[in-house]
């Protein structure tokens, strides 16, 4: 290729949340999200007292991700697919974000009141704001998918050892490369012997990505290697089978899933490829093991909605160790080599906090306008300085689940 010439079960969710009925005693409402008995004392490495906190209110921006989610309809049959649609993307779309007033930011490579109409027209509305940049959405994309072709070939595999994370960052119309080994030399040689474009930029690697289950001895054994977090309920299309989303790194295809030591459910489904690290695991009995929508510890119930937010928005994440915390949106396009040797593709970037044992955790947005807490992903990993999770609707596609 020519250089490439370019659970207790994990808190969160706890959407999820198991919630007890009237006729039931179990709960997988548990305060951390894990599924434990009801004596049991929480043990996080930060609070999970929801009186000190709320959810970070998207509210503000809500406008500005259905002028962008329009965009997105107008330049592409099928947003958010793993395999974008470059050539849909007209030559003068740079990108878009939405910018912490909570405006739409429309990039504009060669700015003209032609172009800007068209925006208009797409989304009916002039209110939003443009600005010129160098390089086109088009291009970076294909940046994207040449690198993670690159990547992904084996036969690349030495000349590939230095980059494990690359993203679309929107706001800045780069293609952000993070170097293991980062100097003139590691850069040069990547421009040589990977791609040489001037819509990359490099930057030192903070290390790999981590996946996040506390596969510990000592952990809760809330799956049969350790624990992660809850995203959310869903059930199979197939039949209607009732259960629980979380990573596929918490769980393979026939593991188990426990609740205080009693087994309620195999995992059916398990991906951790492309742009997809999900699980499902269909709950024997559903009636005495609830589903719920309700977020951990708390009276919020998480909407079936599902969302694909801009590079901006503030999303919530919450996790069994972490407990509840937030972030803004970096790239809607990254990709990132864990240390366990798998690249994921077209995943979301963020900077909320996260740490082991949040693997799995429900990633939702928050408007209060409408009182609704959108599903937006599931949390993979970090790596220091970023998380990382799945889009929700791509999980559910390639599960074969839908929420309810």
């Amino acid at each position: 290729m020519k250089n490439l010439s370019f659970l207790s079960f994990l808190s969160l969710a706890f959407l999820t949340l198991f919630c007890v009925t009237s006729c039931s005693d179990k709960s997988f409402d548990a305060p951390d999200g894990q599924v434990k008995s009801k004596s049991e004392k929480v043990h996080s490495t930060v609070s999970h007292d929801d009186t000190l906190h709320a959810d970070v209110d998207g509210t503000y921006q809500a406008q500005a991700n259905e002028y962008l989610q329009k965009i997105h309809a107008a330049f592409s049959s099928t947003p958010g697919r793993e395999k974008n649609g470059i050539s849909d993307y007209p030559g003068y779309y740079g990108g878009a974000y939405i910018n912490p007033q909570g405006k739409l930011v429309v990039l504009i490579k060669g700015e003209s009141d032609k172009e800007r109409k068209n925006i208009t027209k797409i989304i009916g509305t002039d209110n939003f704001i443009t600005m010129p940049c160098k390089h086109s959405y088009k291009s970076l994309v294909k940046i994207m998918t040449d690198l993670n072709e690159f990547k992904l070939n084996k036969a690349n595999a030495s000349k590939s050892a230095n980059f494990n994370a690359y993203a679309l960052v929107d706001a800045q119309n780069l293609v952000i490369v993070e170097l293991d080994n980062f100097n003139e030399k590691k850069i040069e040689e990547f421009r040589k012997t990977v791609m040489n474009s001037s819509g990359i930029s490099f930057e030192r690697s903070p290390g790999r990505c981590i996946l996040q289950g506390a596969l510990k001895p000592g952990c809760p054994a809330q799956v049969d290697a350790g624990t992660g977090s809850f995203a959310f309920r869903a059930k199979r299309s197939s039949d209607a089978k009732e259960g629980m989303v979380t990573a596929g790194h918490i769980i393979p295809v026939g593991g188990s899933l426990y609740e205080n030591g009693v087994k309620i459910g195999t995992c059916s489904a398990s991906r951790q490829s492309g742009s997809v690290d999900a699980a499902f695991i269909p709950i024997n009995d559903p009636v005495t093991y609830f589903p719920s929508q309700l977020i951990c510890n708390t009276a919020d119930v998480l909407s079936t909605q599902t969302s694909q937010p801009g590079v901006g928005t503030v999303v919530n994440m919450r996790g069994t160790t972490t407990g509840y915390s937030s972030g803004s949106i970096i790239s809607t396009n990254a990709s990132t080599t864990t240390a366990g040797g798998i690249t994921y593709t077209n995943l979301t970037s963020a900077d909320y906090a996260s740490a082991s044992g949040d693997s799995g955790g429900i990633i939702y947005t928050y408007i209060s306008s409408t009182n609704t807490r959108p599903t937006v992903g599931i949390h993979l990993g970090n790596n220091t300085i970023r998380a990382y999770f799945t889009k929700a609707d791509l999980a559910l596609s390639a599960l074969g689940v839908y929420r309810y």
